[in-house]
């Protein structure tokens, strides 16, 4: 007979929206803040590949879409 060990997963609690938009906006913000640096593109990709070991490529494409998280995944803010 084989013992089979079923291990139940906590339930995790649900993020409301308010907290992921303003987490995106924050986001973004950093990014913005993170190219106002002396830090050039290509040393910040190259420390962030190097401690990854992702390529360099792809941390490219994602450093350049933080930026715009506000603008491509939150409507504008009503007035």
């Amino acid at each position: 007979m084989v013992k089979v060990n079923i291990i139940q997963k906590p339930e995790t609690e649900e993020i409301p929206a308010e907290i992921i938009a303003q987490s995106i906006v924050e986001i973004a913000k950093a990014m913005k803040k993170m190219d106002e640096t002396r830090l050039t593109r290509k040393a910040i990709v190259t420390l962030i590949s190097k401690q990854s070991g992702i390529g360099a490529g792809d941390i490219n494409v994602i450093l350049n879409n933080l930026e715009s998280l506000e603008e491509i995944w939150l409507k504008p803010l009503k007035k």
